[in-house]
């Protein structure tokens, strides 16, 4: 089922989550993806007081030589807020995943989550994040619950027709 959430709910899901994504994401992992066609597929699931939206997408990723856990994630919660500040605390990394909470605040809006990322091979990785958002827009409260599980399987390291996905380093190399 596609989301029918309004263009209000939708713009301050992805305008306050996961504030300054880029530098939080950046602090959080540097573990390498296998460059290639991936099979993704995520599922976010918003609850807010305008309603429970779950939006699923499927797609065929090409990922390059030099994608690492931490740009995908930070592709994956990019939000285009710029000017947040986020803290990462109880961080458990391995060479096989990382998990962490993290806290954002904004001038209207926070965060605080929980992220779970696990790469178990070369040929797989699944996650999971649980955001609480607080804050308002527009003057009007606005609070959700945003839950997000993603998996992939790699294909080929052949991308055929597939475009190479661009996921900005995280680093900002």
């Amino acid at each position: 089922m596609r989301c029918k959430c309004s263009n209000v709910l939708a713009a301050g899901a992805l305008t306050v989550f996961f504030l300054g994504s880029s530098m939080l994401f950046a602090q959080v992992a540097d573990v390498p993806i296998k460059a290639g066609l991936w099979d993704v597929q995520s599922n976010t699931k918003i609850v807010s007081s305008q309603g429970n939206h779950e939006v699923p997408v499927t797609t065929q990723d090409c990922f390059t030589g030099s994608l690492t856990v931490a740009d995908y994630m930070t592709a994956l919660h990019r939000a285009g807020a710029h000017g947040g500040k986020c803290t990462i605390s109880n961080k458990i990394q391995s060479a096989h995943g990382i998990a962490f909470d993290s806290a954002c605040t904004g001038p209207t809006a926070s965060t605080q989550g929980h992220a779970d990322f696990k790469l178990p091979d070369p040929d797989h990785f699944s996650g999971t994040s649980h955001t609480t958002l607080t804050g308002s827009m527009n003057g009007a409260p606005m609070n959700m619950t945003i839950d997000k599980t993603f998996s992939a399987k790699f294909v080929s390291s052949n991308c055929g027709k597939v475009e190479p996905t661009v996921i900005p380093p995280a680093n900002g190399k």
